[in-house]
């Protein structure tokens, strides 16, 4: 059978249909070009860095890399820029159903948050590498480029990258991570890096495994199946498919929802869904005021004072509580702070073909579904939502005694499809032209669903559960790639060349009609209870006015109502957290793009190695621009190479960044919630605060670094600088007053009389991000044969050269200090007689976060460190029992104290993780 060790790393032959390039603009200055004078690579290593092994026999072979390069693949330690891979072995150490958390852990230049009580990015994730942004780094799956996820990140800069975690784990056969800009060889968005997931590729065997495993606090439990088998395509071909089915419980790491109790000198309304009326008395509450009505109706007294419910810590409402957040797995507190609740099931398959003539026809695919949910904000039962209402009829309705009597936690779902299609056909010809061509389709959606809230503009009719709406990114890449070595005296140099085109969407489609409707009782009195007529005589400057009261039970002949009477009250529209998106607020763009590129490659003599790569790129909507880059190796002898690299690059704004409108519920410096309004930059909302049209992030990166193999020791240190120009961020809040208020409804826009702030994309920062990467792998010989420690560190930090006026001081602060300047790994593994330890320590630096944008008030995160312990035994050559615990001591971060809001004891985006200790076992078979 072939040798098919090509086809499962190959990644080079890449891209790209010209369509169009209008002008071409190099980038760049003399600086940056100089840099590359003092830059090298390594030599050949004899040894395995970090991430080489599959099993304990294959520990000591090179590992063979085809990221950064369009030549043969190549070792690792011969690449001139930093390459971590992580093979079957180390992607086996990390327990976790969602591929975003293995990558997090092994690699501590890549950061991903949890976003509990937030928007989308609760279901999925934004990522972050070497201090950038998801969408900063370009992701692959054998070496084709991934689509867009759905969500695009409500806050910071705006994240709008790849669902990483919509690849199941087990259909991944490496991860090869490139820590270098790379736009040049790759295309827009490879400004932090790129990462090549390989999958898979196999013509018979088996991998099955069945997990579980949950955190000490006792929630999280997850229990997870997944398999991979490979089938024969034909004399030579493959077909491999893989599997994945988790359930991932939600955990909660709250304290009782904390807010001052003002006794208001009355019991306190204690009704349930069924019993509106207490001993002959019903207690209706605003916050200013308890207003007292006797059984028919008629208004006894007004007493100031709140109804006396204001938080889950008084015990009286035990009972109450228990319902607050509908059918939430937890009773208590009311608001809910940690992982999701997540179902997700996993599809993926890799095939290849081959063909008459050397030539290879291949695809893969893969489908994911996963179902989650999260809580809101507990609302207390004094907010606007819940304010009684006066009926048609005059009669009165309260929502808490019909709802929610304690208030209520709106629970947020999102159901997440993505799905993926790729074809080629690739091979080489007898003059050694290489060549791949095909496309690649894929979509992701997510469907929001929002429950156990209403509609208070409804009134009575408000139902309980919505349908928001939902987001659809999608992508078309169409790509021919091609690649010959020419001989050039006794040296072989190696061109590549391709052509791209790509097409991008990206839509936000309106949910059902209840979750955005305006319910009559937006307005006060819209039944007309309270009659006011005036009656004009000759004398203009004379008005006599009437009012008469026409509620049963204090009716009122030419006398006004009660002052303060339910029927003054108007309610917000929408469901209550989030109000979806209006048919105003739905939208669909397409972009279509257009790429060229050379790439060149050679040893320039026995000991330098140089490559140059520059790309041209079309925008239909941002106009050209050329962008390219430098790289270089330089072995001096004695295991010892300097490598380095510089070049530009170039982002465009996502279809989501230039096009998402959105209102959603915010929590306010005074720990309440608030509506706030996302709007595009040319939007008229966005203006009446000086928002200008998006455009183009353009980037400019160096890296220097050396590598050094010695007698099994493995040293790679690499120093790297990154600059952005027009780096795109969402905008600080906009306060709106009342008369932004009246010009927003003037603009037609939904909900305008409850927006009480405004955001908006902006290119409004500057930024440096600079740092060090150092990774150490030292395996041993002799009596510890088998034995390896391998140590990674990161050091970085961002900062802003130049921000404009949208951004405020608090956010420039947490921009450049929210994520600890360094973070690393030190794993120690040991095979002996059918055994596998794995010890793994986890750092984390410091950080901080202001309170404020006085900056009077600094919170300042101190060192974490978590040790992981993992023990697997195999026996008969095909089964392995694994157990292990992650966050082995149950360490915790500090806990937030100008963050504390709402029930929250540890910071929500956190790079600390902050659930606790997880303990798992793994029964896994294979052949």
């Amino acid at each position: 059978m072939p040798d098919r060790s090509w086809r499962r790393g190959s990644s080079s032959w890449r891209r790209q249909a010209l369509k169009g390039v209008a002008r071409r603009r190099l980038a760049g200055g003399a600086w940056w070009a100089a840099c590359a004078l003092f830059a090298g690579a390594p030599a050949l290593g004899e040894e395995a860095p970090a991430g080489a092994a599959d099993d304990e026999a294959d520990r000591n072979v090179e590992v063979v890399v085809s990221v950064g390069t369009r030549r043969e693949p190549r070792t690792v330690t011969a690449s001139p820029v930093p390459v971590d891979v992580f093979g079957p072995e180390e992607l086996d150490s990390v327990y976790s159903s969602d591929l975003l958390e293995t990558i997090k852990t092994l690699l501590p230049s890549f950061y991903v948050n949890r976003h509990p009580v937030s928007d989308g990015a609760i279901f999925i994730r934004p990522t972050n590498l070497r201090g950038l942004d998801a969408h900063h780094a370009l992701v692959l799956v054998n070496g084709k480029r991934r689509h867009r996820g759905a969500v695009l990140r409500l806050g910071g800069f705006g994240a709008h990258g790849v669902d990483i975690g919509s690849l199941p784990g087990i259909a991944v056969e490496t991860v090869e991570v490139l820590r270098d800009g790379a736009a040049a060889q790759y295309g827009s968005d490879a400004i932090a890096g790129v990462l090549d997931f390989k999958l898979r590729a196999a013509d018979s065997g088996f991998d099955v495994r069945a997990r579980a495993g949950g955190y000490r606090a006792g929630d999280g439990e997850e229990a997870a199946l997944e398999a991979t088998a490979g089938f024969p395509l034909g004399a030579d071909g493959f077909l491999t498919l893989s599997a994945q089915l988790a359930d991932t419980a939600a955990t909660s790491r709250s304290e009782p929802y904390d807010l001052p109790i003002a006794a208001s000198g009355l019991t306190p309304l204690q009704a349930t869904a069924s019993r509106r009326v207490v001993d002959g008395i019903a207690h209706y509450g605003p916050d200013a005021f308890t207003y007292v009505y006797a059984a028919d109706g008629a208004l006894v007294q007004i007493l100031p004072g709140s109804d006396g419910v204001p938080d889950d810590r008084d015990t009286r409402y035990a009972d109450n509580y228990l319902g607050v957040g509908g059918d939430s797995p937890f009773a208590s507190p009311v608001q809910i702070w940690g992982q999701p609740q997540r179902r997700q099931a996993m599809l993926a398959a890799n095939a290849g073909w081959p063909l008459p003539g050397g030539a290879e026809l291949y695809g893969f695919a893969n489908y994911s579904i996963k179902r989650q949910r999260n809580g809101f904000f507990y609302r207390r039962p004094g907010v606007d939502q819940l304010l009684p209402l006066r009926l048609a009829d005059g009669s009165l309705y309260d929502p808490r005694a019909a709802l929610y009597p304690a208030g209520f936690t709106p629970q947020f779902r999102g159901d997440v499809a993505d799905q993926s299609l790729h074809f080629g056909l690739r091979g080489e010809r007898g003059s050694g032209m290489r060549y791949d061509v095909g496309g690649t389709y894929g979509r992701s959606r997510i469907r929001y669903r929002i429950d156990n809230t209403l509609n208070p503009s409804l009134g009575p009719d408000t139902p309980t559960s919505f349908r928001p709406g939902s987001l659809v990114a999608d992508e078309l890449a169409l790509n021919a790639d091609f690649s010959r070595p020419v001989a050039i005296g006794d040296r072989l140099l190696n061109v590549a060349f391709g052509i791209e085109h790509r097409r991008e969407g990206y839509a936000v489609r309106a949910g059902a009609e209840p979750s955005y409707a305006v319910g009559p009782f937006a307005r006060p009195d819209p039944f007309n209870l309270e009659i006011t007529q005036a009656e004009v005589d000759a004398d203009p400057a004379d008005d006599l006015v009437s009012v008469e009261c026409r509620v049963p039970g204090f009716r009122a002949v030419g006398a006004p109502c009660p002052a303060g009477d339910p029927l003054g009250n108007a309610v917000p529209v929408g469901s209550n957290g989030f109000p979806g998106y209006p048919p105003a607020f739905a939208s669909a763009i397409e972009r279509d793009s257009a790429a060229g590129y050379v790439d060149l490659e050679a040893d320039l003599t026995a000991q330098w190695l140089g490559s140059a790569a520059v790309r041209f790129e079309h925008f239909e909507d941002f106009g050209s621009v050329a962008i390219w880059k430098l790289a270089t190796r330089y072995r001096i002898g004695g295991g010892l190479a300097l490598r380095g690299s510089v070049g530009t690059g170039f982002r465009a704004p996502t279809p989501g960044q230039i096009s998402t409108t959105n209102v959603s519920t915010r929590i306010g410096p005074d720990g309440t919630p608030r509506a706030e309004g996302l709007f595009p930059a040319i939007h008229p909302a966005a203006a009446l605060f000086g928002a200008r049209p998006l455009t183009a992030e353009r980037a400019r990166s160096a890296t220097a670094g050396i590598a050094w193999t010695a007698s099994g020791l493995t040293l790679t240190v690499d120093a790297y600088r990154i600059l952005l120009e027009d780096r795109i961020t969402l905008s600080s809040p906009f306060a709106v007053g009342p008369e932004q208020t009246q010009q927003l409804t003037a603009l037609g826009v939904p909900g305008a009389s409850d927006v009480a702030q405004v955001r908006f994309f902006v290119n409004d920062v500057r930024t440096r991000t600079q740092g060090l990467d150092v990774v150490a792998s030292w395996r041993f010989d002799g009596a510890l044969a088998g034995a390896s420690v391998v140590a990674a560190a990161n050091f970085n930090r961002t900062r802003m050269l130049d921000a404009g006026r949208f951004l405020f001081a608090e956010s420039r602060y947490d921009i450049e200090n929210g994520l600890p300047a360094m973070r690393g790994t030190l794993t120690t593994r040991h095979a002996w007689r059918g055994i596998d330890a794995m010890l793994r320590l986890r750092w984390f630096g410091k950080y901080s976060n202001a309170k404020t944008g006085a900056l009077a008030d600094i919170q300042h995160y101190g060192r974490e460190a978590m040790l992981d312990l993992q023990a697997a035994w195999s026996w008969r050559g095909r089964y392995r029992l694994k157990i292990g615990a992650e966050n082995l001591l149950d360490n915790y971060p500090d806990e937030a104290v100008y963050e504390s809001c709402c029930g929250m004891v540890y910071r929500r985006d956190s790079v600390v993780p902050w659930q606790g200790r997880f303990a798992y076992a793994q029964l896994r078979a294979w052949r």
